[in-house]
């Protein structure tokens, strides 16, 4: 089912589904993207247009703060992992 939601969802300017959105926003595949990255994508699907990281890069990067927050809350990261993500380059495609 969350395979499913993600292959649909959609993650702005035109990208639906998670392996449109890595692809349209880094030029990667999923599985290739950093954490940085994928937790930035995971916070697009909320409000697209709002977070948009091309037009709305302030706010795209609060979200991915929430998301990275999240990830240390239920130790996925710890809390220098989430700190690095949210600090490391995001090569945006577009910008």
């Amino acid at each position: 089912i969350l395979n499913m939601y993600l292959n649909a969802v959609y993650y702005g300017n035109g990208y639906w589904g998670d392996v449109a959105a890595a692809r349209g926003y880094f030029g990667v595949n999923p599985d290739e993207l950093t954490w940085a990255e994928a937790s930035l994508l995971a916070g697009l699907p909320q409000a697209p247009s709002a977070y948009d990281p091309i037009v709305h890069f302030a706010l795209a990067k609060l979200r991915q703060r929430h998301v990275l927050d999240q990830l240390v809350a239920n130790h996925y990261l710890s809390r220098a992992q989430a700190d690095a993500a949210y600090t490391a380059a995001l090569p945006l495609r577009g910008t």
